[in-house]
């Protein structure tokens, strides 16, 4: 095998930090658009 134990913990590491900053900047953006058409209404 070329991968070792390591490069995929690693890869998956990242993989799940990427999946966790994106989902808290769509919630951010979500909670802001809200609070926006609150505002404006």
């Amino acid at each position: 095998m070329m991968f070792k134990p390591l490069t995929v913990v690693a890869v998956g590491a990242v993989g799940l930090a990427l999946l966790t900053v994106i989902f808290w900047a769509w919630r951010t953006a979500g909670l802001a658009i809200m609070q926006l058409g609150m505002n404006l209404c």
